[in-house]
C-alpha cells in the first residue's frame, strides 16, 4: 500500500543517503547501463518524494549536468518552469497513488524561444523488494530525435503551432481541421486519439497553463484572465480551480511565496 504521508513536500536539491544509495536500501537493481546508449530516449527514476534518483546519460545532457550525480536529490522543479513541473508532478502522484501506468502520454514543451519540444512519456510505479512502491520511473521518448515516432502526430503540427500562436483568441476547431487538411470529425477523432482531449479541451488546458506562467510573474488575475483568452475572471476562477484544485489567487500566493 502507498503511503501518502511520504508525499509531504521538502526542499528540492537535497542530496542525501536515502537518495544517493535509494537502490541498496531498497533492494531494487539498478538500471542497467544500457539506458546511457539511447539516444532518442530520456529515461529517469525519482523516489516518492518527487527527488531524482537516476537519470540517464542523455536526460544528463538535457539538464546540461556534467556528472551524472549532479541529478540525485534535484527535482523537476529544478529543471521545468514551476506550471511544468506541476503537471509533471501531478501525473507522478497519479502514477503512485492509483499504482497504474501512464503510456505514451504526448506532451508538448516549449522552450525560451517558443521552439515546440515533442515528447512521449510513459511512467509506472517503482516498487521495492517487498512490492511496496517506492517512487516512479519512466522514459520520455524525443520526437525531435526520433522522426519516425512522431509520424503519426505530423498532420496535427501546423495545428498546435498555430494554437500555441493564437490560444488567446478565439480559436475555431474549424479553422483548425481546415489547416490540418481533414474533416471536422474526422480531426476531432483523431486529436483526441493522439493528444487524449479533444481540441477545445487542449486549448483550456494550454491557457490555464499560460496563466500560471502570467500569476508566478506577478500578473493581477484579471489580466492574466483576459490575456489568456478567458471571457472574463468569473469564468477564469471557475475553469483554473476544475483544472488546478485552487483558486487563481492561492495559487499566486503559493508560488510567489
Amino acid at each position: 500500500m502507498f503511503d501518502i504521508n511520504i508525499l509531504k513536500k521538502i526542499p528540492t536539491s537535497v542530496m542525501n543517503d536515502e537518495v544517493e544509495n535509494f537502490y541498496q536500501k531498497n533492494k531494487i537493481t539498478p538500471p542497467s547501463s544500457l539506458f546511457d546508449v539511447l539516444t532518442d530516449t530520456y529515461y529517469f527514476a525519482k523516489n516518492c518524494q518527487g527527488q531524482f534518483v537516476y537519470a540517464n546519460q542523455l536526460l544528463n545532457e538535457r539538464f546540461e549536468l556534467s556528472s551524472p550525480k549532479d541529478v540525485l536529490g534535484k527535482t523537476d522543479y529544478d529543471f521545468f518552469r514551476v506550471d511544468v513541473a506541476d503537471t509533471i508532478r501531478a501525473d507522478d502522484l497519479e502514477v503512485m497513488t492509483k499504482d497504474i501506468i501512464i503510456k505514451n502520454k504526448p506532451e508538448v514543451l516549449q522552450n525560451d524561444v517558443g521552439q515546440l519540444h515533442w515528447l512521449f512519456t510513459s511512467k509506472s510505479p517503482l516498487k521495492n523488494a517487498r512490492g511496496k512502491i517506492v517512487g516512479v520511473e519512466g522514459f520520455s521518448r524525443d520526437a525531435n530525435r526520433s522522426l519516425n515516432s512522431i509520424e503519426p502526430y505530423s498532420a496535427f503540427k501546423e495545428c498546435i503551432q498555430y494554437l500555441h500562436r493564437h490560444y488567446m483568441d478565439n480559436v475555431s476547431v474549424e479553422y483548425l481541421a481546415q489547416i490540418s487538411c481533414m474533416s471536422l470529425s474526422s480531426f476531432e477523432r483523431k486529436f483526441k486519439k493522439y493528444f487524449g482531449c479533444t481540441p477545445k479541451q487542449y486549448i483550456k488546458r494550454f491557457r490555464i497553463q499560460e496563466s500560471c506562467r502570467m500569476l508566478i510573474a506577478g500578473y493581477n488575475i484579471q489580466r492574466a484572465a483576459i490575456d489568456c483568452g478567458f471571457c472574463d475572471q468569473s469564468y477564469f476562477t471557475r475553469e483554473f480551480r476544475l483544472m488546478m484544485g485552487v483558486t487563481p489567487k492561492s495559487y499566486q500566493a503559493t508560488r510567489c511565496n
